[in-house]
Parts: C-alpha cells; structure tokens; sequence
C-alpha cells in the first residue's frame, strides 16, 4: 500500500485505505462524506479538526 502523508486529499486516503473512515473518525474527523474531502489535504483537515497529524499518520500508516 502506498503510504499515506499529510498533503494526500481525504478522498484519495479513502481510496487507498479501507479502514481510513474507521481511522479518521475515531481522530474525530467526522468529515468522511464531506465534500470538502474531495480537495482539502489531511493537514488541513486535521488543522480544522484540532487533531495531531503525526498521530493520525501514524494510526493510517500502520500494517
């Protein structure tokens, strides 16, 4: 799987990880079917959201 990094669109993360909605919402990014995802990039996101990035990169990036 391609690793996922924080300028990556929400939209592509879904793509590329099943487990991402799971992921993301226990973050509490509940942005999931926004369609805002469709462009905003992770940090971004987890900017809005008040959420560590290297958290959420490390829970998406996990094998």
């Amino acid at each position: 799987m391609e690793k996922i990094s924080a300028e990556m669109t929400i939209a592509k993360i879904l793509e590329l990880c099943p487990d991402a909605q799971k992921i993301l919402m226990r973050h509490g990014m509940y942005c999931i079917g926004c369609a805002i995802g469709e462009s905003e990039s992770l940090a971004d996101a987890a900017e809005m959201h008040q959420v560590d990035i290297e958290d959420l990169l490390l829970d998406l990036n996990k094998e």
